[in-house]
């Protein structure tokens, strides 16, 4: 597999939700973090902090110092449902190319929206840990490693402690590059990865795995039919706030592709007519996704071959789940490629990173995360706020991650 491939698998947001309750008083709920980095040639990223207002405001949190990682490129940022933390993938093994994930951080979210190593704040694992998940109704944080297995941890609500109580491994000869899904209701969970049928010597065949959860212990089951088969690498994915379509972008085509949720058996159909071809030249490449609260729209967040606006919209067919392409496509913001978007829970608003693929340096701009609003009859795209990382300290923004 490329390294460019593995590079924009990496950049994949997933912004789960889940955690508990009792414990610590909760953070209040319009918080933003972002992962930003100095360049292609940089091996270490910051974390940022932003408040969020109604309407897509969004301001940096006062005196937040950026929260330094020790992963190239950054891990994903996962935020429980109750916004009392924050967990991230990391490193303890220093900077370079060879530097990978060994262990989860944990962070508290204090009031003001500041962060703090959580009283258990790390979390060693033996296994490359490349996304996280979080449960949207209870304690289970779902860690996807590089090797194929995925482990299930129970969460402390009152320390963020995390506690191994079981784990699924997919087989021999899988990979798996990011983060899982799982549906709104709690009751399954989705995995892309890579099947290679004798070692690396013939074809990798890429597919989504699925689990049923068990409510109790967060435990996972395949469901029965075993994986389905995609067309190409999966970068991202996303479902409907209703728990009846996912939808999962092709790394290496220009294209989407589209499943019913069987709401028995957690079975995935191909939806007719999928995948779905983004809008741009056949060079556009499909790096993130997000399904936005009304559950009307698909955004998506694109590499389109040159610096220009990065985001496509879909609209969805409440029957079916196809989707046709919003006249106007793309939208801003205008950057190289939009690694990660991100859909508002509570307002018609997406977030998008914006980032140049470029060195930090004299006249090379600032990393960014733009705030749209989404029309809810035509699906359009307005830029309603913006942040910016100080091109000193950051020039593209990757993961992004919200509190509830």
């Amino acid at each position: 597999m490329s390294a460019r491939i593995v590079q924009i698998l990496a950049f994949t947001l997933i912004a789960g939700c889940g955690g508990g309750g009792g414990g610590s008083p909760h953070a209040p709920s319009r918080f933003m973090y972002v992962n930003a980095d100095r360049g292609p040639n940089e091996f270490s990223t910051e974390t940022y902090g932003f408040v969020l207002s109604s309407g897509g405001a969004l301001e940096p949190i006062t005196g937040f110092s950026p929260v330094p990682s020790n992963l190239p490129g950054g891990g994903p940022l996962v935020i429980p449902f109750d916004s009392k933390f924050l967990y991230t993938t990391d490193t303890d093994t220093g900077y370079g190319l060879g530097a990978i994930a060994d262990q989860i951080t944990a962070f508290q979210i204090n009031p003001d929206g500041s962060l703090t190593k959580a009283p258990s704040h790390s979390f060693s694992m033996a296994d490359n840990p490349v996304g996280l998940v979080a449960h949207p109704t209870a304690d289970f944080l779902y860690v996807s490693s590089g090797s194929g297995v995925l482990s299930v941890f129970a969460i402390n609500s009152g320390t963020g402690a995390l506690t191994l109580t079981s784990s699924v491994s997919l087989g021999g000869n899988i990979e798996i590059l990011n983060s899982a899904v799982i549906t709104p209701n709690g009751k399954y969970l989705y995995q892309a990865d890579v099947y290679y049928p004798n070692g690396l010597t013939q074809q990798p065949v890429p597919q989504l795995e699925a689990f049923s959860i068990d409510p109790a212990t967060g435990a996972l089951t395949a469901v029965p039919g075993g994986p389905v088969s995609t067309s190409s690498y999966v970068s991202s994915m996303s479902i409907d706030p209703t728990g009846t379509f996912l939808y999962a972008s092709y790394e290496d085509h220009n294209e989407i592709a589209a499943f019913s949720i069987d709401a028995t058996s957690g079975t995935l159909t191909a939806v007719p007519g999928s995948p779905f071809t983004v809008g741009g030249s056949a060079t556009t490449l499909v790096t993130s996704i997000a399904v936005d609260a009304s559950g009307k729209f698909v955004i998506v967040g694109l590499e389109p071959g040159a610096v220009g606006n990065c985001l496509d919209v879909f609209s969805i067919d409440s029957g079916t789940g196809a989707l046709a392409l919003v006249p106007g496509s793309p939208f801003a913001p205008n950057a190289l490629v939009c690694p990660s978007v991100v859909s508002d829970p509570s307002e018609p608003l997406v977030y998008a990173s914006g980032a140049s693929g470029l060195q930090a340096g004299p006249g090379v701009p600032p990393a960014t995360v733009v705030a749209l609003s989404v029309d809810q009859t035509t699906g359009a795209l307005t830029p309603v706020g913006q942040a910016t990382i100080p091109s000193n300290e950051g020039v593209n923004a990757g993961f992004i991650a919200i509190t509830h």
